[in-house]
């Protein structure tokens, strides 16, 4: 008796530890400083593609990429945010009512895009928000 309580008690201890494989971890919490020091930030203050595409190279670079976003004066999270950011270690940034060059902000948008398929081709694309800049002109 005391032997089927020692193996229901490893097989519990066993269970538990495998869940603990297929629970997902904790998303990276950005600071304040990877948002400043972001190319994000930066592309109010460039004025040609290619700085855009630079910025969005180096992002991509420091591990800190960003889908830009636009809406309107209250920014709209959903509860998928986080999911696909975590998923796909890539950030939303909402830039609000007023942003850099709408251009700018599509060609940034493209180098994320294109990298998000080249590093997890395209089951990335069903879970992406719609209304990122850029997304329905890159497909």
């Amino acid at each position: 008796m005391e032997q089927i309580k020692k193996m229901k008690r490893a097989l519990l201890i066993g269970l538990f530890i495998i869940q603990t494989l297929f629970v997902f971890g904790q998303a990276k919490v950005l600071t304040d400083d990877d948002y400043n020091k972001s190319g994000a930030i930066k592309l109010t203050f460039v004025t040609t593609k290619t700085e855009a595409i630079e910025l969005a190279k180096n992002d991509i670079e420091k591990g800190t990429p960003f889908i830009l976003l636009q809406s309107g004066i209250a920014p709209v999270v959903y509860a998928t945010d986080s999911i696909f950011e975590s998923k796909f270690k890539v950030y939303y940034y909402e830039q609000g009512c007023v942003g850099p060059n709408n251009e700018l902000m599509k060609e940034y948008n493209y180098v994320i895009f294109n990298y998000l398929s080249e590093t997890y081709g395209k089951k990335w694309r069903r879970e992406i928000r719609k209304d990122a800049i850029g997304l329905r002109q890159w497909k």
